[in-house]
């Protein structure tokens, strides 16, 4: 495009000194300056300045591993999340509305169980396929946990642990979604809960000695706007800052 815009300056420059000797030919000396014109601005820097599109400031706060993470975008540490996997393609945003990032310790070597809280627990973003689909679940009833209540929370085993500081250990279905959408307890299991036949352990599993993510979700505070180059998609910039790009 550069080398054509680069030709119709070059001709139409000749073409328009030609003309100024010859002045009965007025059209064509009008047109060969237009032509000139145009591949003057084609080829000027100006023509490249575009307004950058400014987003809210977007960061990754959590990695399960070097290839899946979570994004978070927007202010103070509160706004949309998106569970992003570059290995396998998946691309999912967890919720429509607004949340804050979870800050008890957090531990997640599971693969294809995905188990993302809310910062209160008071819903849970759970995926058994890796990511591709989510649905939310709950404590359960009578269950309560807020902010700073929980020392733990490991999803091991295919399966969501939670640690209240209270002794009380919560675990997800297994498996997931037989009969309810809610966490159980070891009241859970001494009520003979039809359908949920479950075994609560004692404590939470160990983790796996090769587990390489994060045992706490991060994030900045003062993180600044976003400014996207030439305008490409929010989520291809942070593919080419995480070197994750296609």
């Amino acid at each position: 495009m550069i080398v054509i815009a680069f030709i119709c300056t070059l001709i139409g420059g000749i073409i328009f000194v030609i003309t100024l000797f010859k002045p009965r030919h007025k059209l064509v000396q009008a047109a060969s300056y237009l032509l000139f014109l145009l591949g003057v601005w084609a080829v000027s820097p100006v023509n490249n300045l575009r307004q950058p599109k400014v987003v809210s400031p977007s960061q990754v706060v959590y990695r399960f591993d070097e290839n899946r993470y979570l994004l978070l975008t927007g202010y103070r540490c509160q706004g949309q999340v998106y569970f992003i996997d570059d290995k396998e393609q998946v691309y999912y945003q967890l919720a429509a509305h607004s949340q804050r990032v979870y800050t008890e310790p957090y531990r997640h070597p599971a693969k294809n169980y995905i188990s993302v809280p809310l910062a209160d627990l008071s819903a849970i973003d759970t995926s058994i396929d890796g990511g591709r689909s989510f649905k939310s679940i709950e404590l359960g009833i009578g269950n309560y946990l807020g902010d700073h209540d929980s020392p733990q929370y490991d999803v091991v085993n295919d399966r969501a642990f939670i640690l209240a500081k209270d002794g009380t250990l919560f675990a997800s279905e297994q498996p997931f979604g037989y009969r309810g959408w809610d966490m159980l307890t070891k009241r859970n299991q001494k009520n003979k809960i039809i359908g949920r036949s479950q075994i609560i352990p004692d404590t939470i599993p160990p983790i796996p000695d090769d587990y390489t993510g994060w045992d706490k979700m991060q994030c900045d505070y003062d993180a600044e706007d976003t400014v996207l180059p030439d305008n490409h998609p929010l989520l291809e910039v942070f593919q080419q800052w995480l070197g994750t790009a296609n």
